[in-house]
């Protein structure tokens, strides 16, 4: 067996205790998701990629599972909201890491994650670099980008305006930039964005492709070498060296395959969305991918998914079923957010093929636990509908989230 990683969920809280504040607790399991959509509780388990994933079972779980049939691996984390990065880093492959830049040059950049570790990126790989107190709302797609060249946005504070030119570096303290003017450096306390026009395509390699969700918020789009009880090792895009990530930084992993869609890649048929008084012009919260309607990441109960959709009350999403699709699971409830509000909202969540109810909750609170919905068959149906609907409090803190939504092939 190569590659080998093992995984020891007892190991997370000693290891994070002294690596940083974030609050991180444990819930001393790991939890599978599997390709029949079924989920297992396991104490350990031992990963090869590509090979058979042999488990220390707990209660029903198998003990040993083909690495095809793995789709997730929920590492019990559970990470209170007391930490906020200065900086949000995207990558063009869709990854999000939050932290700061560390260091810097014309060829690539040194990102320090919010708990530990560093990434060496090759600029090419960076899409945009977000700061300020805005940094984690921000949604790229709002931001006016140049077709071509790089683009330097500067905080509302101080005027707001935007510089199109080339980038030069990235630095600690300011970004160096090139544009009409000539080359200057603007200090990061005066920006909001950097947006980078992509130059190469870097190379994919053709080990396991896999996400990492990070702590407190991030996901890692990379290759699976292996991990053990300290950490993860992974290959980047682009990059011939490994790079090593503190296990305690990681808090889920999901595998790339062609046998599954989540349901944040897809474009969906039809959006409606009303608020409790008014038209859908009065609508003041769309859903979002992978985020919460503001911008936070999608977390339940401390439960922070990387994958899933947010939106609010009363919402009503309807996707068209891929081809070869048998099952649609999900987990619903209300985003943690809502708990720094002075109502923390009340909801309803319903499934639908072809506009027939399958699966519907009780009222849903904010700071309850997540709602497992279940396993949906989906049969010969077309159309998968999700409604998010008024509860107790008209539509007032109802920010929903549709957790790890996934269609199985």
């Amino acid at each position: 067996m190569t590659s080998l990683a093992w995984f020891r969920a007892g190991s997370l809280c000693s290891f994070i205790a002294g690596l940083a504040p974030t609050a991180v607790a444990s819930d001393d399991r790991i939890e599978l998701l599997l390709r029949d959509g079924t989920r297992h509780v396991v104490r350990d388990l031992a990963l090869a990629p590509g090979e058979s994933v042999s488990v220390t079972p707990s209660g029903a779980a198998p003990p040993a599972i083909a690495w095809g049939d793995l789709v997730e691996i929920d590492l019990g984390a559970r990470v209170a909201r007391d930490l906020t990065p200065p900086m949000t880093l995207l990558l063009h492959d869709g990854s999000r890491l939050v932290g700061r830049v560390a260091a810097g040059d014309d060829e690539a950049v040194s990102f320090e994650l919010a708990v530990g570790g560093t990434l060496e990126l090759p600029l090419d790989a960076v899409r945009a670099l977000l700061a300020g107190p805005r940094h984690a709302d921000l949604a790229l797609d709002r931001l006016v980008t140049p077709k071509s060249g790089d683009l330097l946005q500067r905080r509302q504070e101080v005027g707001g305006d935007s510089t199109r030119g080339t980038l030069v570096n990235l630095l600690p303290e300011a970004v160096r930039f090139e544009y009409s003017l000539g080359t200057a450096n603007f200090a990061w306390s005066d920006i909001e964005a950097v947006v980078l026009e992509q130059q190469v395509d870097l190379a994919v390699s053709a080990g396991p492709q896999i996400e990492v969700d990070l702590v407190p918020d991030g996901t890692l789009r990379c290759e699976l070498v292996r991990v053990n009880a300290s950490e993860v090792v992974v290959r980047l895009p682009g990059a011939s060296a490994e790079t090593t990530l503190p296990r305690a930084a990681v808090t889920a992993l999901r595998v790339h395959s062609d046998h599954w869609s989540w349901l944040s890649t897809l474009e969906p048929d039809s959006v409606r969305e009303v608020p409790y008084l008014g038209g859908p012009d009065d609508f003041l919260f769309p859903w979002r991918r992978d985020r919460s309607v503001t911008g936070q990441p999608l977390r339940v109960h401390g439960r922070r998914y990387g994958r899933g959709i947010g939106c609010h009350a009363r919402s009503e999403l309807s996707f068209a079923i891929p081809p070869g699709t048998r099952r649609f699971v999900a987990d619903a409830g209300l985003s943690d957010e809502v708990l720094e509000l002075p109502e923390r909202g009340a909801a309803e969540f319903r499934v639908l093929l072809d506009g027939v109810v399958k699966w519907r909750s009780t009222l849903v609170r904010g700071g309850d636990p997540a709602v497992r919905v279940p396993m949906v068959d989906v049969g010969d149906a077309k159309l998968l509908t999700l409604i998010v609907d008024f509860g107790a409090g008209e539509d007032v803190a109802d920010r929903a989230v549709w957790g790890d939504a996934i269609f199985l092939r």
